[in-house]
Formats: C-alpha cells, structure tokens, sequence
C-alpha cells in the first residue's frame, strides 16, 4: 500500500474512533465559563428561586423510591454568597404511605434563623408564631438547608468550588445550552468544597478515612447560569450503601429578592421558649407512680 494512502487511512481510522462531544476541551469551545457567570450573581438583593427533591436509598442500583424531601424557596445573594433564605420544606412519604406531608416555613437573614412555630413538639406562648434559633441548634440538616435553601453535596455559590467540580467534568451541548458531567470521592470533595465538607448520614465533617463519592450532571443555559443539578451521593462502601439523589432547579437568576425577619412581636428565641415550657411544667405535681 503506498505511503500516501496508509496515513490517510490511518488518518480517518483515528477520528472515527476519537468520542464525540465528550472531551471537555472540544466541547466546551464556544462555551460560557459557569464560575464566571456565578460571579456577575454575586450582587446584593439580587438572588435566585431553588426547587429541589431529595430521596433516600439502600444500593446505588436501587430504583425503590424512598423516603425523601422536598423545598422550594428564594435565596438572596451576596459577593460573599448566600445571604438570606426564605424556603417551605416537606418530608416525601415513601409510595406506600398516603398521609398528606406537613409544610415546615424558615427564614433566614444573616445569622439569624425563623422556623415557624408550628414546626415546635410543645406549647409556645399565645401570638408567638416565629421561633428564632442560634444556628448550631438546628441540626446538621437544618443548618445545610438554611444555608442555601438545599441539601446539595456541592456548593454551587462558591466560584472556586464550581471551577474544580467543572475542571472535573466532561461537557457537551444541548438544547439551551451546555452539560456537564463527571464524579469525585470523599477525599476530592474535602479538598474542593469551601469550608467543611459534610457527610449526610453522621452531619459530621467528612474526614480522611470516610470512603464514598458524588456522581453530578449540571446543566447550563447558553448564559453560562446553572439551570439544573443532580447529584447522586453514595457514603460508603459495600454492597448497599447509603445513596441521596438531589435533583435541583434553578430559576430568575438576577431577580430582585427581599427577605425580611418576622414581625419582632411574633418571636420568641429558643432560650425563652424553653423557660416557657419549664414554667408550664412547674405546677403539675409528682406522681408517686410514674415520677
């Protein structure tokens, strides 16, 4: 075979078979930069609308839907980030349970975190319809969800954040614009994630020896903002573990977002309500029986 023929067919034989649209580098020529575009966000009262369903599972292969949770909400930015939240939060019964869920409200303005007092087990004091929380007593879950009014493993305010999980992904267009695709262990998400990374099931910081990884798709408008993101966040190792599938929507980016406190004559801190309840208590007297 003469020279000239060979290298044109090794030529072609080379580009039949290099992938389409997955390299990052290819696809993503004409592309707009998403950490870039996250930044031009970053601008106070302006903020962003989140609706986002989370279920939990036993086996990355488990098609079983479980129990799970629902939020909708706004989040007001900042150039530091997050800066208040006012969100509706719901528990996902499993299919088999009929029972309608119950709608839990929370605001948040800077450190500052409302839940309403219908979320509270006792009784609270008559026109008290805000319970105001220091943020450490909120739980591990609480506290993710108040935070950006999600339970995503992967901070999606953080342009630092974004630009590695991105740097990790592999990209190609869509219709409307452009996904991205990749995963990462434990170990990388500690060294990316700004501030502690958190593990779902213990909401301790994920340390060295904690085995498990998160799997992403993120999907971008020809903007460069996020539109969607669905994680699938796998802790541990083993034949079943532990799996949260989150998949959020984003939506009017750039618009104007207010979030005020509730009325100061409608709170009551967490400290006072406890009192509250020790004074409501203090009159029932000991039964010889069961005290």
């Amino acid at each position: 075979m003469p020279v000239r023929r060979w290298t044109a067919l090794a030529t072609a034989v080379l580009i039949a078979s290099a992938p389409f649209a997955t390299s990052p580098a290819a696809a993503r020529t004409g592309a707009p930069d998403p950490a870039r575009a996250l930044k031009r966000q970053l601008v106070n009262k302006q903020g962003v609308r989140i609706s986002e369903t989370s279920r939990y599972f036993y086996g990355g292969k488990s098609t079983v839907s479980g129990n799970g949770t629902r939020i909708k909400g706004r989040l007001r930015l900042a150039p530091s980030g997050p800066a208040a939240a006012d969100y509706t939060w719901w528990d996902l019964p499993s299919a088999k349970t009929k029972k309608k869920p119950e709608l839990h409200r929370v605001i948040r303005v800077g450190a500052d975190v409302y839940v309403d007092a219908g979320q509270y087990p006792g009784p609270t004091p008559e026109g008290k319809e805000w319970i105001r929380y220091p943020a450490k007593h909120r739980g591990s879950m609480g506290r993710d969800m108040d935070r950006d009014v999600s339970l995503q493993p992967i901070s999606v305010y953080d342009p630092s954040t974004l630009k590695a999980v991105l740097k990790r992904s592999a990209c190609k267009p869509v219709s409307g614009g452009f996904l991205y695709w990749g995963a990462m262990s434990y170990k990388d998400l500690r060294k990316v994630s700004k501030g502690a990374a958190i593990s779902w099931t213990s909401g301790r910081p994920i340390s060295g020896t904690n085995k498990g990884k998160i799997a992403w798709r993120l999907w971008t408008g020809r903007d460069g903002l996020l539109k969607r993101l669905t994680t699938t966040d796998t802790a541990g190792a083993g034949k079943k573990p532990p799996v949260k599938r989150t998949d959020t929507r984003y939506t009017g980016w750039g618009s104007r977002v207010v979030v005020t406190a509730p009325p100061a004559d409608e709170v009551i801190d967490e400290r006072d309500l406890l009192e509250y309840v020790r004074e409501q208590n203090a009159h029932i007297p000991e039964d010889d029986k069961n005290s």
